[in-house]
């Protein structure tokens, strides 16, 4: 008797085709139904504000639909996560979904200069991915005189971004030929500090250090300080306060 041929290598082999054209085009179907997130690509806000970062994306698909990852990551560091609306002394998270779009809001408290830079929305659901971000600035933190230096020294704390010292007696500027230091703390702040010139104009005229913000192109702040002279006077005046009581007595 002769044996039929088998068609089962061929009707496996016609399995497999269908389900990889059905898999590909259920991938396909569902990478189509999401867009590209929705973010808006520049922010600048002032030292110690808040600020508000959106993610949306549009979807045309039931609303329980499985979502693998929906997140806002900085620096390598997931700060927001879908159906997780948490909350810390830095960062609050806000999550919601409709059938025709996903937000993933990420408020940031009291912004300092080390929060400035790229924040990335990523989501994944099954067969479909997309990605945003956000660029955030930070500008405009003035400092403050710092206090407990040497008299003719001049020391600005916590500015942002980069600035310099310009140092003035009366009209005249002496800046050139003095040297600006400029370190930065873990919070990215800058502590900007000068030396007063040894060029002397008008002795008789204490210095005036000034903070020098290139970025805006002005002055934002200045304080008197003691010149040489005027300390070296106030000393006498100690001693010879001090021998006319022993005089006295």
């Amino acid at each position: 008797m002769a044996m039929r041929p088998s068609h089962a290598p061929w009707t496996r082999l016609g399995f497999v085709w269908v389900s990889i054209f059905w898999f590909t085009l259920t991938v396909s179907i569902s990478v189509s139904q999401c867009e590209q997130l929705s973010t808006q690509p520049k922010v600048s806000r002032t030292c110690g504000e808040n600020v508000t970062l959106n993610c949306s994306a549009k979807l045309a698909m039931p609303k329980d639909s499985k979502i693998v990852k929906f997140d806002w990551q900085h620096k390598n560091t997931t700060l927001c996560q879908f159906m997780n609306n948490t909350s810390t002394s830095k960062t609050q998270c806000k999550f919601s979904n409709t059938t025709v779009e996903l937000t993933l809001s990420l408020t940031i408290l009291d912004i300092i200069p080390s929060d400035e830079g790229v924040y990335h929305c990523k989501l994944h659901s099954l067969g479909a991915a997309a990605n945003g971000q956000s660029h955030l600035r930070v500008g405009d933190c003035f400092g403050k005189p710092r206090k407990g230096i040497e008299p003719d020294q001049c020391s600005f704390e916590k500015v942002y971004p980069i600035a310099d010292i310009h140092w003035f007696q009366g009209d005249v500027n002496l800046t050139n030929g003095t040297e600006t230091k400029q370190n930065v703390d873990d919070n990215g702040y800058f502590t900007v500090q000068s030396t007063a010139p040894l060029e002397k104009g008008n002795e008789r005229l204490p210095y005036n250090c000034s903070l020098w913000m290139p970025s805006l192109n002005t002055y934002i702040s200045s304080r008197l300080v003691s010149s040489g002279s005027t300390a070296q006077l106030q000393w006498i005046c100690i001693i010879m306060g001090i021998w006319m009581k022993i005089i006295i007595m």
